[in-house]
């Protein structure tokens, strides 16, 4: 059974990575954003192998579904015909971002590490404390969601309704700068 789990999180894991690839060196928008699904379904692939079960269904909603229909809709309200010159996947910038990108990523091991000593003292350092037994066959028996759905609504009540109150501001927000810009693009044409 480890064996299988082993070889379906390396498939899992060797998609993500060709698939986050051609997200970012496709030179067409539309492929890029099928990649971009592909990476996002493969995490949840990841997400199911660890009985995770909450959080694979939440990335399949939210981004394989969500981000890539706003995705898709940002693309037919602003794609121009001069999508190409865009593409600067091997330009001198891309070549600096990756250089920043790999430095941030050292000195953060570095910290992380207490300067790379507990690599050669504590091979285990990133593990974490198992789980018990009992809560082991809880989450096989009930699930995920059960759980963090009691949780959210018990023990973190008060984050959850700020976090919804703060969303329901976004929107409002979002709605009163849309129709400000419709008054707006009405006045011009009217005074055109």
């Amino acid at each position: 059974m480890e064996v299988l789990q082993f070889l379906f999180f390396g498939m899992f894991a060797l998609v993500i990575v060709i698939s986050a690839l051609g997200a970012i060196f496709c030179r067409n928008i539309i492929h890029s954003i099928v990649s971009l699904v592909i990476t996002f379904l493969s995490v949840s692939g990841i997400f199911i192998l660890l009985n995770a079960d909450f959080l694979a269904i939440s990335q399949i909603i939210i981004y394989a579904v969500g981000i890539t229909i706003l995705l898709v809709f940002s693309l037919m309200f602003t794609t121009t015909k001069d999508d190409n010159k865009l593409w600067l996947a091997f330009a001198p910038r891309t070549i600096l971002a990756f250089v920043v990108a790999g430095t941030l990523f050292i000195l953060l091991m570095f910290n992380i590490t207490n300067k790379f000593t507990d690599f050669n003292i504590n091979p285990k350092s990133f593990i974490t404390k198992a789980p018990k037994e009992s809560t082991i066959e809880l989450l096989k028996k009930q699930g995920t969601t059960p759980i963090i759905g009691k949780q959210l609504l018990t023990k973190y009540v008060l984050p959850f309704e700020i976090l919804s109150i703060l969303l329901l501001g976004v929107i409002i927000g979002a709605a009163v700068i849309a129709k400000k810009d419709t008054n707006e693009k009405n006045r011009a044409s009217e005074s055109a």
